[in-house]
């Protein structure tokens, strides 16, 4: 009989298991603000999205207009995150256990800056430009302008050879074969 009672014991348990529901809201001051949970957008504020371990997270928000904020909240455990409360709440205690947490994020309003700072901030541009590697396509204005009524480049020679192998690959202008498919044949 006793190993009746633990057979049913063990198949009511499940049924009747507890659950943690666990939950953030993050509100800001602009409504419709721009918000980031470690780094992953949430979407437009008030949003709320669920949470599973207690610990610190960054959590950001953009709006126009208003300085970007990002700061770090703590989402601190309650008693029963707690083991063995953990495992009771979680597994077998009969009712749910909702919690919500509410972050509250105050963005500034955007500051203009000064001349003086406009102008630093052009010049470090300008230098971090200057320190960049030459660039591996020649400019435009570098290339010998064309003679007007002088004929384009020829293409290049498209049949099959030692210095122009066949390449098999469709697309407007692209070699197919021996030849080039003209980009008005692509629709045949």
């Amino acid at each position: 009989m006793a190993r009746w009672y633990g057979l049913m014991a063990a198949a009511v348990v499940p049924l009747v298991g507890g659950c943690v529901d666990r939950r953030f809201v993050v509100t800001t001051n602009v409504p419709g603000a721009q918000v980031a949970w470690e780094g992953k957008p949430l979407g437009p504020s008030p949003v709320d999205s669920r949470w599973e371990y207690a610990g610190n997270y960054t959590v950001s928000a953009l709006a126009p207009g208003y300085e970007p904020l990002t700061q770090t909240v703590r989402l601190a455990p309650k008693w029963y995150m707690y083991p063995p409360f953990d495992l009771i709440t979680e597994t077998l205690y009969p009712g749910r256990i909702e919690d919500v947490r509410r972050i509250d994020l105050t963005l500034q309003p955007l500051q203009p800056l000064s001349d003086a700072e406009l102008l630093a901030n052009a010049e470090r541009i300008r230098a971090e430009g200057k320190a960049l590697p030459p660039s591996r396509f020649p400019d435009k204005k570098d290339a010998a302008p064309r003679p007007a009524g002088a004929p384009a480049a020829p293409l290049p020679s498209t049949t099959p050879g030692p210095t122009n192998p066949v390449v098999p690959s469709i697309g407007p202008g692209l070699p197919y074969g021996g030849g080039i498919l003209p980009p008005d044949r692509l629709d045949r």
